[in-house]
């Protein structure tokens, strides 16, 4: 008995019926949504020349150092080690130090013409502190002990009141955007 062709035409292999399929929910899955850009930028701040680390509760994030356009920092120049500080924990912790081989100092600066000032930013119980923004608080290493350029890394030591220290390799790259900060900019330490 011979099959008409409009009903040989409408028969299908369970091979064809697969690929028809798959080729259908590719696109369905195109159209679901895409996390937020920004939102995804808080939660994980880090960019390819930035690093993150932790100790204790507490996380370095988006730990980066600033060159200058031409990619090269002098010696005994002075240049802005950015980083977002995270506690997770329950409890308020303080950083009190932070130092390297690769300067004399590292001190405090709010904006680009403040007083230098010791280390002291307070680290609220499951808070953020952003030290991001060179207009705004932020940390500076003073006096390079040696030319350094883009693309190195340098290790650079941070000092917890409770939690602790944890030395972190941190890039030095060249100017940039800031990292998108969580948080407003919030002021030195008081006591």
């Amino acid at each position: 008995m011979r099959v008409p062709p409009s009903v040989a035409a409408m028969r299908t292999s369970p091979i064809v019926v697969a690929a028809l399929l798959s080729v259908s929910v590719v696109p369905l899955a195109a159209c679901t949504s895409q996390p937020d850009p920004v939102q995804a930028r808080i939660t994980n701040p880090a960019r390819g020349t930035s690093v993150n680390a932790e100790v204790g509760s507490l996380r370095l994030l988006a730990t980066r150092i600033d060159a200058p356009e031409d990619r090269k920092l002098l010696t005994g120049s002075n240049t802005g080690l950015f980083t977002t500080l995270a506690n997770d924990g329950a409890t308020a912790d303080r950083l009190v130090a932070v130092s390297t081989a690769y300067a004399r100092q590292v001190i405090m600066r709010q904006g680009t013409d403040g007083p230098e000032a010791p280390v002291k930013v307070d680290v609220p119980a499951n808070g953020v502190v952003s030290l991001q923004y060179p207009g705004g608080l932020h940390l500076e290493m003073v006096d390079l002990e040696l030319d350094v350029r883009a693309g190195r890394l340098l290790p650079v030591t941070f000092r917890f009141e409770k939690a602790g220290s944890v030395t972190v390799n941190v890039f030095v790259d060249g100017f940039g955007l800031p990292t998108v900060s969580p948080v407003s900019p919030v002021a030195p330490a008081t006591s």
